[in-house]
């Protein structure tokens, strides 16, 4: 249900910041301190949550995110918009997630299933967020029908309303889910020499993975977050034709991540995330390349359905690199992935304001290639 409010916003929100009046700089900039504030308290929700009920974090998400959006949909002062939308990740929110809750979500479903069921229960969840996510996209077409009634900065102050509802709704289910986690280990012996060991080797693979992702994020931040504001300003695209664009994509991303199970059955799960993401990294350069709208927006739709359609192997695959760290592995992924994809919004908004929409893509692509060879180097021996 929230991601149906995310995917609205994941359009409308920058449109919405560039019809008041915020430049692209501005914007970048925007974005790129929530993801960086996200990411810290992400980490740091993230290492305390194992000691407190995930579920009251979860709701407590829910409940803040109900209180921007009420303020959002009364007042377009700037620092108070601002304020909201780096609390709430009002618009830069590519995969539907609860902001700086959103590894201790992940981490309550990894406690809710079995081991040898990850990958599939994983994939299936972001099948479904996706699903969410394109209806979000196709409700973000209504301010483009209602600024012939009304003004348009109240006709994109009023998406508001649906991110308050379906909060609401998606608190009451949350709040009906109960918690009954599945022992993921067997009894370990803290003190012998072999735990050690392999205690050590575990922290080690924490590490690595730090380093690893903070590439993806580097690769991402170039890229994403100012997705829809590239399409508005090289191709003049309204939310209208974004809302078309986006929600297909959403649409396929969720098809795409429920063949990744069969997929995986198949190849291995290290393997299906490098050979999708390698051709969602053929089609990006290909849509920077494109000459219309049209063209970009199919070669968008295709990267979405490579790119995304495995973050749930993905997800399935770092939570296996200890036994017992589930939580720890998932806030360090994810706080090396939005710290470092924080940097790209603001840069990218420099190239833009300066009408360079190619450049900022190119260095993504370049982070993603580092990180697709370090992925299967770190992840073939692990399968899930």
């Amino acid at each position: 249900m929230r991601s149906i409010g995310q995917g609205t916003l994941l359009i409308d929100f920058p449109l919405y910041l560039h019809q008041i009046g915020w430049n692209a700089i501005s914007i970048g900039t925007l974005f790129s301190t929530s993801l960086f504030i996200n990411g810290m308290l992400s980490f740091l929700f993230g290492l305390t949550a194992g000691k407190y009920d995930k579920k009251r974090f979860i709701l407590g998400f829910q409940i803040i995110l109900i209180m921007c959006a009420t303020i959002a949909l009364f007042t377009s002062n700037n620092l108070l918009l601002g304020g909201v939308a780096i609390i709430g990740g009002f618009g830069r929110s590519g995969i539907g997630g609860s902001g700086p809750f959103a590894v201790i979500e992940v981490s309550w479903l990894n406690d809710l299933i079995k081991y040898s069921r990850k990958s599939a229960i994983f994939s299936l969840n972001n099948s479904l967020i996706f699903c969410g996510m394109g209806i979000g996209t196709m409700v973000a077409t209504i301010p483009e029908f209602l600024s012939k009634f009304v003004v348009p900065d109240l006709a994109f102050r009023l998406i508001f309303l649906t991110i308050i509802f379906w909060n609401i709704i998606c608190f009451y289910l949350i709040s009906k889910v109960k918690s009954d986690p599945i022992s993921q280990a067997d009894s370990i012996d803290k003190n012998s020499e072999k735990e050690k060991k392999i205690n050590k080797k575990e922290n080690k693979n924490l590490i690595l993975l730090f380093a690893m992702n903070s590439l993806n994020g580097l690769s991402l931040g170039f890229i994403m977050p100012l997705l829809p504001y590239w399409f508005k300003l090289k191709f003049n695209s309204n939310a209208f034709n974004l809302g078309i664009i986006f929600t297909i994509s959403l649409f396929m991303t969720s098809l795409s991540s429920i063949i990744s199970i069969y997929i995986v059955k198949k190849i291995g799960a290290a393997k299906t995330v490098t050979l999708m993401r390698f051709g969602g990294l053929i089609s990006l350069i290909l849509m920077i390349s494109s000459p219309n709208s049209l063209l970009a927006g199919f070669f968008y739709i295709l990267r979405s359905f490579l790119n995304r359609g495995n973050i749930g192997t993905r997800q399935a695959l770092v939570a296996s690199i200890t036994r017992t760290k589930a939580t720890l592995a998932l806030s360090i992924n994810n706080f090396s992935q939005i710290i470092s994809l924080s940097i790209g919004p603001f840069i990218t908004g420099i190239f833009f304001a300066h009408k360079d929409y190619t450049t900022p893509f190119i260095i993504g692509a370049a982070f993603q290639i580092l990180y697709l060879i370090c992925f299967y180097l770190f992840f073939k021996k692990f399968e899930v």
